[in-house]
């Protein structure tokens, strides 16, 4: 990702930001799950939401 994308994600989750490049969200989705589940760290019903709409388009 470069600067400028990064900047514009800001602290965004995937419910307010998903990369440009649609060819990539099913990995950015997989990876947001694995470290998310690797850490205990918590998502947010809208961010599961998003997660999920995604994961089950690929």
């Amino acid at each position: 990702m470069d600067g400028a994308t990064n900047q514009a994600k800001g602290a965004g989750d995937a419910a307010t930001w998903l990369p440009p490049n649609r060819g990539f969200r099913c990995e950015y989705a997989a990876r947001q799950v694995a470290v998310k589940a690797k850490y205990g760290l918590w998502v947010t019903a809208a961010e599961g939401a998003a997660l999920k709409g995604i994961l089950a388009g690929c």
